[in-house]
């Protein structure tokens, strides 16, 4: 008679049963409770993907003309692309699977139940990975379609979401590992430290990708030569990015075989670093979570200075009684990684379009289209801030609701709490907003003029976002719900999101037709006077529209009782 313990039967498949009927019930709910924000989201997001789907095509078109450089730039954006995804991807699985595993009690739960390690960390596994896989889906169908048009090949289809599902189960692993590793070695009080020391490898990183992308006015075959040897550090043999873009190069190029031959290669590694890594985090879990869980609240806690601290530097321009509210939201932000990480995720991606637009050494000038590629930018940045102040911003005075009658003991007014909500959301848009757009001025050597304007409007765009976020959630909020999603969900976070997008439409179209006025002057040239007008309408009615929100907002708020 054997004395080994009985094998718990795995209880997989139920689990994924439980997991699909719960989304399906959070969707018909969805469907029945908020049928106009759904969809206004759907509409949002076919907007994102036409406008993206236009950007890459006109791009290729245009590389189309220069066969030399367009040999050359075409796979390497494309490798380019998935190393910048790979490490995209890597950071928010990692982000996502620390909070599903280590940072919630359903997975101590699950544990505490009949069923095995291995089973909750593959269920875990694969909710992470469809959670921030939506990224890579929204950004490369378009990339995908633009290129298949082009190449009028219908295998291209194929092939091409082919390998985007045989790359994500990379960094999907990567990021369950590296969540795994943090919650096993690391003391929660080292996460922070941890934290910023990534963030300053990320920004290492694109400063780095910003200087090798940088183009010259050297001659074209002195620009290969200095081209190809900065971006061969994208180019190993060992990275799935080159393995992904080597085979769509070869499906471009009518090599089937061949791009076969790198999409079985893909698929390989995803699923053994799959396997590997699953297993080696299930076997050890219940360390680590004990780990994770043990060290919560440990470590020395120091008091918060009077002035609110370095928090409070970024708002010196407040009294120090709403500097303290406004540095208080401000360390709720980082202290939750979904919000920061989703905002670092979106601007980053854009930031690597960006930077990719001089190398690309896309010629619009000629042609009178010198303005798109900034129109464009200004446009994703607006979507963008929408999505963000909607998601983030909007549930900030209803969250306020349990401890309003705390607020009314503040020796201040209670509508003044609603400008220091204000100051925040406007400090973090403003400060990543701007930097992006500066960035992608200086890049793309945009005239001053256009600069000027495109600061403004982007101003003005995040005042008016942020003016609806919070009078909106002041005059129609949700203080007896404490989930910030039912509260961007309801009755007030769907009128928010009709709102911003109507505002943020009304603005793009001002702007775009003072770009379609001036699309064949030259670059230093000053615009029309109708193009100034359509410009300065629209960033009238943007600071308009937020003051007015405000306004309400204030009013309503000054008198609500809970």
């Amino acid at each position: 008679m054997s004395n080994a313990p009985p094998v718990a039967p795995s209880l997989l498949g139920l689990l994924f049963r439980v997991k699909a009927r719960t989304i399906l019930n959070r969707l018909r709910l969805t469907v029945q409770e908020a049928p106009v924000r759904l969809t206004a989201t759907v509409f949002l997001v076919a907007v994102i993907w036409v406008g993206l789907y236009g950007m890459f095509y006109l791009v290729f078109e245009q590389l189309r003309r220069t066969p030399l450089e367009a040999t050359v730039a075409i796979p390497l954006v494309f490798n380019f692309f998935f190393a910048a995804m790979l490490v995209l991807l890597t950071f928010s699985n990692a982000v996502i699977a620390y909070g599903a595993l280590f940072g919630k009690e359903e997975a101590a739960y699950l544990l505490a139940a009949p069923i095995t390690p291995l089973d909750v960390v593959t269920l875990k596994y694969w909710e992470t990975l469809i959670m921030a896989s939506w990224a890579l889906v929204l950004l490369g169908f378009p990339l995908m379609l633009a290129m298949a048009d082009l190449t009028a090949q219908r295998v291209f289809y194929v092939l091409f979401l082919a390998f985007f599902l045989a790359f994500i189960p990379i960094p999907a692993a990567l990021g369950v590992l590296l969540a795994w590793s943090a919650a096993r070695f690391f003391p929660r009080r080292l996460l922070r430290p941890l934290s910023v020391g990534a963030g300053v490898v990320l920004s290492a990183a694109l400063l780095f990708g910003i200087r090798a992308l940088h183009v010259g006015d050297s001659a074209t075959e002195e620009w290969l030569r200095s081209f190809q040897s900065r971006m061969a550090f994208v180019q190993s043999a060992f990275l799935p990015n080159n393995w992904v873009a080597l085979g769509i190069d070869r499906a471009m190029n009518e090599q089937i075989a061949e791009s076969v031959l790198y999409l079985g290669v893909t698929a390989a590694n995803g699923l053994f670093l799959t396997w590997l890594v699953v297993r080696v985090v299930a076997r050890r879990l219940d360390t680590a979570l004990d780990r994770a869980s043990g060290s919560r609240g440990s470590g020395r806690r120091f008091p918060s200075p009077a002035a609110g601290g370095l928090s409070g530097l970024l708002f010196f321009y407040l009294p120090t009684s709403l500097r303290l509210v406004a540095a208080k939201d401000l360390r709720t932000f980082f202290r939750d990684p979904l919000q920061w990480s989703q905002l670092a995720i979106l601007f980053g991606l854009l930031a690597l379009y960006l930077t990719n637009m001089p190398t690309l050494r896309v010629q619009l000038s000629g042609w009178g289209w010198y303005l798109v590629i900034p129109f464009l930018n200004l446009c994703a940045v607006s979507l963008i801030l929408a999505t963000f102040t909607c998601r983030f911003v909007f549930p900030l005075v209803s969250l306020e609701g349990r401890k309003l009658w705390l607020v009314g003991l503040l020796p201040v007014p209670r509508g003044d709490i609603l400008i220091a909500k204000f100051a925040f959301a406007m400090t973090v848009t403003l400060l990543v907003a701007l930097t992006t757009m500066i960035v992608a001025m200086v890049i793309l050597k945009l005239a001053v003029v256009w600069a000027a304007i495109h600061v403004v409007v982007t101003v003005a765009i995040c005042f008016g976002l942020c003016g609806f976020s919070v009078g909106i959630g002041a005059r129609l909020p949700m203080f007896r719900e404490s989930n910030a999603a039912r509260i961007a969900n309801g009755l007030g976070g769907t009128t928010n999101l009709l709102a911003s997008i109507t505002l943020v439409a009304l603005v793009l179209s001002a702007v775009g037709s003072a770009t379609w006025r001036a699309r064949y002057l030259p670059d230093s040239a000053i615009p029309d006077t109708g193009s100034l007008l359509l410009c300065s309408a629209a960033v009238v009615l943007s600071f308009g529209a937020g003051a007015l929100a405000l306004t309400l907002g204030r009013r309503h708020f000054d008198r609500v009782e809970v």
